[in-house]
């Protein structure tokens, strides 16, 4: 007998964007290509403190950062590991700030690239510190 598969457990957009790469035949809209800092609203990144747009509504920045499908397909990266909560807990931010419309990918990718954007001056200095000439 047949495996039965249960349809409210298929990421749609998951799937379709697995198989988008740079493709310009695809409308803009539906590529999902714009980022943080090409979007209109945002404002410059700070180096002293984390990033913040200033919204009143705090799940609408939350979301408009991180609830977000990523640019790239997930299989043009690579594979890591990260612990069972965290697996657990980003899931259910997922399912339930995100409705189920974000990936575990994007958003991962979502939270590392606003990462970078806050601290880029931060790791540049500390890895040049750490990365001197033997010369």
């Amino acid at each position: 007998m047949a495996k039965k598969t249960n349809i409210e457990d298929i990421d749609e957009n998951f799937i379709i964007n697995s198989f988008r790469q740079d493709d310009l035949t695809i409308p803009p809209a539906a590529r999902a290509t714009e980022t943080a800092s090409e979007s209109e609203d945002a404002e410059p990144v700070s180096r002293e403190e984390p990033r913040r747009r200033k919204t009143k509504n705090k799940e609408t920045d939350y979301r408009s950062l991180f609830l977000k499908e990523a640019a790239i397909p997930a299989r043009i990266g690579k594979t890591v590991y990260i612990r069972k909560e965290y697996h657990e807990r980003i899931q259910l931010i997922l399912r339930v700030i995100g409705k189920d419309e974000v990936s575990l990918f994007s958003y991962i990718d979502n939270v590392l690239a606003h990462h970078f954007e806050t601290y880029q001056a931060e790791i540049t200095e500390l890895y040049n510190e750490h990365n001197r000439s033997i010369f």
